[in-house]
């Protein structure tokens, strides 16, 4: 099983990026915890609070749940339909 985060990229495009974690290896806690709050200001001096997992920088970061590994959603989409299976059981 995975424990998936969506995250939007540091920049204007909001490029989104799903990122997971082994839930054999990381708690939720824990894997929350991999992503570095740090405060940094615009270019037009607006102070701003984001997220760095990895060397990479984001606007925001979302924790998903958890999934098992062949259902990971790729999009929108697809999470959609498998929290609505979820909810039916």
């Amino acid at each position: 099983m995975k424990r998936l985060f969506k995250a939007t990229k540091l920049g204007w495009a909001k490029e989104k990026e799903g990122i997971w974690f082994d839930s054999d290896d990381y708690t939720e806690e824990e894997a929350k915890q991999e992503f570095k709050e740090y405060q940094g200001t615009t270019e037009r001096g607006y102070p701003y609070t984001g997220y760095e997992y990895d060397g990479q920088k984001y606007h925001d970061v979302t924790y998903l749940g958890e999934f098992e590994d062949d259902e990971m959603p790729h999009n929108d989409t697809e999470l959609l339909d498998i929290l609505s299976k979820k909810r039916k059981k």
